[in-house]
C-alpha cells in the first residue's frame, strides 16, 4: 500500500522496534507476534498524528526599544 504525505503512518522499521519492545515486556513469551505489531502500529500511528496536529505556539518579538508593537513611520 503506498503511502500518502498527508497521512501519519509510521515506518515498518519503528514498528518492528516497538514490537520488539512490547514483546520483552511481556517476558519473551512468544505466540504474540501479531498482537505486538498491531499494538506497535496503532501506538506510533497515534503518536504520529498527535504530533502532526499540534499547534506551534505564536512568539512575539519586541522592538530593540522595548515597545510592543511594531515601529510606525512617525518621526520623532
Amino acid at each position: 500500500m503506498p503511502k500518502s504525505k498527508d497521512t501519519a503512518t509510521p515506518n515498518d522499521e519503528a514498528i518492528a522496534k516497538r514490537a520488539y519492545e512490547l514483546y520483552l515486556q511481556r517476558g519473551s513469551v512468544s505466540g504474540h507476534e501479531l498482537d505486538d505489531w498491531l499494538e506497535a502500529e496503532a501506538e506510533l500511528s497515534a503518536e504520529a498524528a498527535t504530533s502532526e496536529t499540534a499547534v506551534q505556539p505564536v512568539v512575539r518579538r519586541r522592538s530593540a526599544r522595548g515597545e510592543s508593537h511594531p515601529p510606525s513611520n512617525r518621526r520623532v
